[in-house]
């Protein structure tokens, strides 16, 4: 940086000009009156300030904002060939404070220049500003302009080269801005139980990248931070009134009046249903939606009207859940189970537009259409009020989802029924070829996020943006623009990687009276430790939903392939369990039950083989791995509780099992198991053995024979 005014009139002297070095010292000093304006606007972020020489200002750093000068009338621009420069620099005295060092930052425009500037504070300290006339000006014109400014009146006193006016001013970092606190709502099957409390989608950890990403910029778990995980199987009538107690509690510890909500997928209809409701509070300052279906989806269709989905990942995770349920609570289909529960969330997510048509027809009848189309009340009534969301002082924006592939449901082919029922299996009608993987199975597919057709998640105009991305990967996909729309900052650090939303996924489901836990091909384990009464927690990004739940399952995202042991303890009075153990991909997907009994405190490894190749998933029929030991043991426990109710059966299959323990050829030890399966065989036709002794022992038994 040039030294300064003084330098320059030294310089001229030197050279010999005496008028003008006369001129220049008879001149009297001047005040610094020039300033910098830097900011958005008044009540913009950050706020526009305006700096002048020797001041000291608090700004965000790290935060670029447009610039200018304000000139007084003695500094340029002069005219168009004498252009003026105006720099910042960032002044670095620790080195030597009788000569600093200057670091330059920007250009700054000013009033008729061309350039527009912008730029970010890099760190607190000194700065000073520079307002120039570049040297390439030759000094006959500089002297020329001196003498026509000095004439009308006008003080020049650095015309001849060297800075017109220099600035300098402290920097000091601003608090930073309070930020309004955040809640997160997921979608359908984004949220889990761990021991009875609600997490946010442990399970595919759709929202781990969101949320790591709002917590690495500035958020705080907990305080500005807030997921709000529910149970999506309920009506969002019902989560609309959590959501509201929700905020209320986040109140007191914000100290503030209102609350960003960003909602992905269904939960846009839950924070929707609480801004449109009478009980609103008006404590939602900013709503952003993801890939919300504000019209439904026909992808529910499947699931309502025959108990069944879609062949996508995430469709096939929700059907595996619900089918477990389903036959936990003695259902005999998944369909069955949804209608009886019932469970409305399904329901509530049904297109309310036309998008069915019969075999053998290009129309597709509007909504209104009697009979036609399954209802939805609850997506009736909220687009029939939805000026009450318009109207409620709410900032809206809305990012879309939707990929090149056009491969979202948006029409549905279906054979129609003779009578239209709306209770009965496919009582509107059966989409054409449906299980016939050959054929399209009457599903036309069309723009959108492979969830949410674009016409419904675009019905919200408000600031919509529409990005390339899947529907569960919009949490991640959106995370920068969603980070900026709720600060109206640029984020400085990004989460990505921690999402399993697109890899395989194995599970594991044991219906009571049981506990269970997993031992991977690797020898690591998730579950319950039945020598601590704690958790395994080795697998990475596995979830255990914990031993003090009636649904207890595992899953585990993009497994290894090989054999994985479920080790299974009795609970309670014992007697008869399911295990469910499902492997899903992108386009397939693999299942298999296992019914066995157990007795209280009865410990039994169960193994199964995992395999994936390419987009295939295979997974083996669960087996009991029995050994004499094991099996003696469950014939004296299945005795004390009555399951052999003769003492004589037990001390025949006692005696049976000891002799082949003796033998030495494997054809000898089977002749004897085998004799143990007639016995069985024989008494309990007359009830001489239960049911659930009867599993026990022949499950046992056959290990031993295969084995």
């Amino acid at each position: 940086m040039p030294s300064g005014v003084s330098g320059a009139a030294r310089q001229h002297c030197a050279m010999g000009i005496v008028g003008v070095c006369f001129l220049l010292i008879a001149l009297p000093s001047l005040t610094h009156a020039s300033s910098l304006v830097w900011g958005d606007s008044a009540d913009g972020d950050p706020a526009q300030i305006e700096i002048f020489d020797g001041g000291t200002y608090s700004v965000p750093l790290g935060v670029e904002a447009p610039a200018h000068m304000n000139f007084t009338s003695n500094i340029p621009p002069l005219d168009d060939s004498l252009p003026t420069v105006v720099e910042l620099y960032r002044v670095d005295a620790s080195r030597d404070p009788s000569d600093p060092d200057y670091f330059f930052v920007s250009n700054v425009s000013y009033p008729g220049s061309a350039l527009e500037s912008s730029f970010a504070w890099p760190e607190a300290g000194t700065y000073a500003i520079e307002i120039s006339i570049p040297p390439s000006v030759s000094l006959r014109d500089r002297i020329k302009t001196f003498f026509a400014r000095l004439l009308f009146a006008e003080v020049a006193y650095a015309d001849l080269g060297g800075p017109l006016e220099v600035l300098q001013f402290t920097i000091e970092e601003s608090a930073p801005a309070s930020l309004d606190p955040v809640i997160i709502i997921p979608g359908i099957l984004g949220s889990a139980q761990h021991n009875g409390e609600w997490l946010i989608d442990p399970i595919t950890h759709a929202y781990d990248n969101l949320i790591d990403t709002l917590a690495a910029n500035g958020y705080e778990k907990g305080v500005t931070l807030f997921p709000f995980p529910y149970n999506w199987r309920f009506s969002n009538r019902t989560t609309a009134d959590l959501l509201k107690a929700k905020i209320e509690e986040i109140k007191p510890i914000c100290g503030c009046t209102k609350v960003d909500i960003v909602a992905h997928s269904m939960g846009g209809l839950v924070a929707r249903y609480y801004i449109q409701s009478d009980d609103y509070d008006n404590d939602v300052d900013q709503l952003i939606f993801l890939g919300t279906p504000h019209l439904g989806a026909p992808k529910a269709y499947l699931m309502w009207e025959g108990g069944e989905s879609d062949v996508d990942r995430e469709s096939q995770l929700l059907r595996y859940f619900l089918l477990t349920e389903a036959i936990k609570h003695g259902f005999t289909s998944l369909f069955n189970y949804i209608r009886a529960t019932p469970i409305p969330s399904v329901q509530e997510l049904l297109p309310v537009y036309g998008y069915i048509k019969h075999v053998g027809s290009s129309a597709i009848p509007p909504f209104s259409t009697p009979d036609w189309y399954p209802g939805n009340l609850f997506l009736q009534e909220l687009n029939a009020n939805i000026n009450d969301l318009y109207n409620s002082g709410v900032t809206i924006s809305n990012f879309v989802g939707q990929t090149t592939a056009n491969n979202t449901i948006t029409t549905i082919r279906v054979v129609p029924p003779p009578v239209i029922n709306p209770t009965a299996l496919w009582g509107h009608g059966k989409p054409e070829g449906f299980g016939n993987s050959s054929t399209d199975q009457g599903l036309e597919r069309g723009a959108g996020d492979a969830t949410v057709p674009l016409s419904s998640a675009a019905l919200v105009i408000n600031d919509i943006q529409i990005i390339d991305s899947e529907h569960n990967k919009l949490p991640t996909t959106a995370q920068s623009d969603v980070f900026e729309t709720l600060t109206g900052n640029t984020v400085s650090t990004l989460i990505t990687g921690r999402d399993k939303v697109d890899v395989p996924m194995l599970t594991f489901q044991i219906l009571s009276p049981a506990d269970f836990y997993v031992i991977a091909p690797d020898g690591s384990k998730i579950g319950k430790d039945f020598a601590t009464g704690l958790e395994f927690d080795q697998i990475p990004d596995a979830f255990y939903s914990g031993f003090g739940t009636d649904d207890e399952y595992i899953t585990i995202p993009n497994p290894l392939d090989g054999e994985y042991q479920l080790i299974t303890q009795g609970t309670g009075a014992g007697g008869p369990y399911t295990i469910a153990a499902g492997l899903i991909t992108d386009a397939t997907s693999s299942q298999t039950l296992f019914t066995g009994q157990t007795l209280p405190d009865a410990l039994t490894t169960h193994i199964l083989d995992v395999g994936i190749e390419g987009s295939d998933a295979a997974i083996d029929d669960v087996q009991i791995v029995a050994s004499v030991g094991s099996t003696l043991v469950d014939i004296n426990r299945a005795y004390s509780l009555g399951w052999i109710k003769s003492l004589g059966i037990k001390t025949s299959l006692t005696t049976l099992l000891t002799q082949a323990q003796k033998l030495k050829k494997q054809g000898d030890k089977i002749k004897l198991y085998k004799a143990m399966l007639t016995i069985l065989k024989a008494v309990k036709k007359p009830g001489l053995v239960t049911q659930e002794g009867y599993d026990l022992l022949v499950a046992d038994i056959n290990w031993l024979i295969n084995h």
